[in-house]
Formats: structure tokens, C-alpha cells, sequence
């Protein structure tokens, strides 16, 4: 019969074994442990690319309408490469932050305007602050 002692044991072992193996980051274990009920990487990457196009979509139109505005002839192209180094890891920062305050299922059920918060924070300089071009962009003085 297997004790309690000799099952963390062998839990123990295993864990060090893949933590050796790489299969498992202590850190990503860690960041998991802080996640409300519900959500794991998949869940975080799907918000996190929710977040992300409901950034680079409007971006892309309003830089369209200016362009035509303008009138010019050759535009230059919209920077979305540029754009999305900096507002993925910017979307990610606030997924991880919105799980580890509310369960999926208490976010399917309140809806996303939980999450508006942490963005204004984010875009104001705070948590989650974005970095590269956008980051330039809302610390440029205003004209």
C-alpha cells in the first residue's frame, strides 16, 4: 500500500523531472498557480489576441481615414509589425492580470468591461505599460 509520504515522493520526483527536462518552467507553474478558475495558456493567448485586435483594427481604419484625408498619393504603410510588438505583450500583461482577479466563468458572465480598467491603466503608463511603437506614441507630447 502506497503511503502519503511515498506518493509526494514520487509527485516530487516527477515534477524535478520535468522541470530538468524543460517540460514544465517553474516559473510557468508558478504563473499558473496564481490563475483563477478556468483559465489556462489557451484561454490567456484567446483574450490576449482579443485584446490585441480590438487595438489593431481601429489603429488600421483610423490610419486608412487619415491617409485619405491627407490626400497622399504614396502613404506611407501602416506599421503593424511595429504596432503589434508592442501591444501584444501589452494585451498578454492584462489577460494574466484579469485571471488572476476573475474566474472564466465570472468574466463570461460580466462581460469584458472588467478588463477596460487595466487597459486605461496600461495606456496611461501603468501596469502592463506598453513598450516600441505604442509605447513612443501615447508618451509623445501631444499637439
Amino acid at each position: 500500500m502506497m503511503t502519503l509520504a511515498h506518493f509526494q515522493e514520487i509527485l516530487a520526483a516527477t515534477l524535478l523531472a520535468s522541470l530538468c527536462a524543460g517540460a514544465v518552467h517553474a516559473d510557468e507553474v508558478a504563473q499558473m498557480s496564481k490563475l483563477k478558475p478556468g483559465w489556462t495558456e489557451p484561454e490567456l493567448k484567446a483574450f490576449a489576441a482579443g485584446c490585441t485586435n480590438a487595438m489593431l483594427i481601429p489603429a488600421k481604419q483610423d490610419y486608412a481615414a487619415a491617409t485619405e484625408k491627407d490626400k497622399n498619393p504614396s502613404p506611407k504603410p501602416f506599421p503593424e509589425v511595429e504596432l503589434l510588438k508592442s501591444v501584444e505583450p501589452m494585451c498578454a500583461c492584462i489577460a494574466r492580470r484579469v485571471a488572476e482577479i476573475r474566474s472564466l466563468d465570472e468574466l463570461q458572465m460580466q462581460g469584458l468591461g472588467f478588463a477596460q480598467p487595466f487597459v486605461k491603466e496600461a495606456l496611461s503608463g501603468g501596469r502592463c505599460k506598453p513598450e516600441g511603437l505604442l509605447g513612443r506614441m501615447i508618451s509623445a507630447p501631444q499637439k
